[in-house]
């Protein structure tokens, strides 16, 4: 092994220099991201605020459950039919009717790109949320959708399936304003960012200084 060729160790005190010398430009590079980010914000919500409404559905199957089926046997049973009322609530029939009875001026697409649906784990609730340019938009258009949904799966299926156990939430806040939680991480991968850079920087004068490298590309 050649023995003028040396490895060069980058050691912890390495890199708390490169941290102390270069903190200002962190910290600019920070600010200047968070900067960025909160404008974006400002212009998002001056220009397109969304809000959004969220109702609750509550799946049944009882009608198809025989006096002698246990309590987990309903259970898993509705959980089976909550895709095909997700799937249905969305549909030409739910959608256009909404669009038809409120004078929408929108198509099935545009509508049904601002409609949402979540159920979570382990319950028969269908949680639909709705998303337009204004709260009170929001919440009759998810107020309707339900309402006209129920009936429309109760008509496909050929019995009650969902009940309608929560109207739409009117809620006046912006559901697109970005949160302190997208700040953060933000933040964080600009101040990680600009220390990788500067800690490459830091390799390459290294390796200049010790002469490894041609002194044109110094």
């Amino acid at each position: 092994m050649d023995e003028s060729i040396k490895t060069r160790v980058v050691t912890l005190g390495d890199l708390i220099r490169i941290l102390i010398k270069h903190w200002w430009i962190m910290l600019l590079v920070l600010l200047i991201s968070i900067g960025m980010v909160f404008g974006i914000n400002c212009l998002t919500l001056m220009f397109a605020p969304k809000y959004e409404s969220k109702a609750t559905l509550y799946i049944l199957r009882r009608e198809e459950i025989n006096i002698h089926d246990s309590a987990d046997a309903d259970f898993a049973l509705a959980l089976k039919v909550v895709n095909d009322c997700t799937y249905l609530l969305k549909s030409h029939a739910v959608v256009d009717a909404v669009i038809e009875q409120m004078n929408l001026d929108m198509e099935y697409d545009s509508l049904r790109k601002q409609i949402f649906t979540t159920n979570p784990e382990n319950t028969r609730i269908l949680e639909v949320s709705v998303r337009a340019d204004s709260p009170d938009l929001a919440k009759n258009i998810v107020d309707l959708l339900c309402e006209i949904g129920q009936l429309k799966i109760a008509d496909a299926m050929g019995f009650k399936q969902v009940n309608l156990y929560e109207y739409g939430v009117y809620n006046d806040s912006p559901c697109n304003r970005i949160g302190l939680p997208s700040y953060i991480l933000v933040g964080m991968a600009a101040v990680v960012i600009t220390y990788s850079v500067l800690f490459i920087k830091f390799l390459y004068q290294d390796r200049c200084e010790k002469g490894e490298l041609p002194e044109d590309n110094c």
